[in-house]
């Protein structure tokens, strides 16, 4: 995992691309009219591994990544020197108000509720998905009933064993935890090459966080899937991936290994979001740490 690093102490050049990157971003730049939202974005990602890309609202994390997914509309002006995904050029993709699905990647998004069909039940959803994209070895769709079997058995993967219940249930009759699940299972049953997940935990309370980040990595893992995650949980960061990137008012200020990234931050932007995770040491504090503004 390589980035372009500006910060007030360093400038960092990014290392050559492996040949065998799964994912390759350079000089990613992102304007809306005369806001620049993401400047000079960069990153690799190799098959398998797991990133995070962590920060504040309004650092232009989800902006990037959704640029990756083929989200953006025509009002974006998007400029990198290389933006390739799996040998797929993915500047040379024309953007419209509808996107179109990039093969082999897949997103879990922040808000399942919304991003689910509300008219079709989860067994519509689910069995269209796995139609569309599990086909057989002579290229034809699977039946009906074998998709509705593998639908059946996907929600299991993902901890819904009343699966009955829950193929025949539409979004809003579900809890918010069972609708993350769902989402995790639609984006999977796909047999992506990357997986995208953009604050998948952040409408959930700790323990369901936890246990999802368990189930998503653990199932990205299962299919071979690389995953690129959007959060502002730094903490959940640290255990679930490999490498984290950081990013601040639209640009990347510091990167490293996730699990050693609290020891060796340099960045005053890194260092106060590690400050501000709550620990044991600060529970006895009549307020926790809050991170001062950086220039």
């Amino acid at each position: 995992m390589t980035a372009t690093i500006t910060t007030p102490q360093t400038t960092k050049a990014a290392a050559p691309e492996p040949d065998d990157a799964l994912l390759t971003v350079r000089d990613l730049s992102i304007r809306y009219g005369g806001f620049t939202a993401v400047q000079d974005f960069s990153l690799t990602l190799e098959p398998g591994t797991r990133v995070a890309v962590v920060g504040e609202s309004g650092s232009g994390k989800t902006t990037a990544c959704m640029a990756v997914a083929g989200f953006l509309g025509p009002d974006a002006t998007v400029e990198a020197t290389a933006v390739r995904f799996d040998d797929t050029d993915l500047l040379a993709r024309p953007r419209s108000a509808v996107p179109h699905r990039i093969p082999g990647v897949a997103v879990v998004f922040q808000d399942a509720m919304t991003s689910l069909d509300p008219v079709w039940t989860v067994g519509q959803q689910l069995t269209a998905v796995i139609r569309n994209n599990d086909l057989t070895t002579d290229g034809r769709r699977p039946s009906r009933r074998a998709a509705a079997a593998r639908a059946a058995e996907w929600l299991r993967r993902v901890g819904l064993t009343d699966t009955a219940r829950v193929l025949a249930a539409r979004p809003y009759e579900l809890s918010g935890g069972m609708r993350q699940r769902v989402m995790i299972a639609i984006a999977l049953s796909g047999s992506p090459k990357l997986l995208i997940a953009d604050e998948p935990t952040s409408a959930l309370d700790a323990t369901l966080s936890r246990e999802l980040m368990q189930l998503m990595v653990a199932l990205s893992a299962d299919v071979g899937a690389g995953l690129l995650m959007v959060s502002h949980d730094i903490a959940l960061c640290q255990e679930f991936t490999d490498h984290t990137v950081v990013m601040h008012r639209g640009r990347i200020v510091e990167e490293g290994p996730s699990a050693t990234l609290a020891q060796t931050a340099v960045h005053p932007y890194t260092r106060g979001l590690v400050a501000c995770v709550p620990t044991l040491a600060s529970a006895a504090l009549d307020r926790l740490p809050t991170m001062a503004a950086v220039a």
